[in-house]
């Protein structure tokens, strides 16, 4: 089982309507996902992110940059990246 995946680039809709972030079924054995590497983020990524932890409840994102509170904020879902989840 793979314990840690690191998500790096630009976490944007282009980026995602491009497929170049994988699949979420490919989060199924991850535990904790390190995003320091996000260069740049919007809307989409955060969506994307969402996913996966709606969908993987017990994944934890770590070394999240401030954008992505902020962005996590202003569209009412920072409460998936809280405590239990964002650290």
């Amino acid at each position: 089982m793979i314990e840690q995946k690191a998500i790096s680039g630009n976490l944007v809709l282009s980026e995602l309507s491009k497929q170049s972030f994988p699949n979420i079924k490919s989060y199924l054995t991850i535990k904790t996902i390190d995003l320091q590497g996000v260069k740049n983020i919007d809307s989409a990524g955060i969506a994307y992110l969402a996913q996966i932890k709606t969908t993987y409840s017990t994944i934890k994102f770590i070394n999240g940059s401030e954008k992505i509170s902020i962005l996590s904020a202003l569209y009412g879902v920072d409460f998936l990246f809280t405590e239990r989840g964002f650290q």
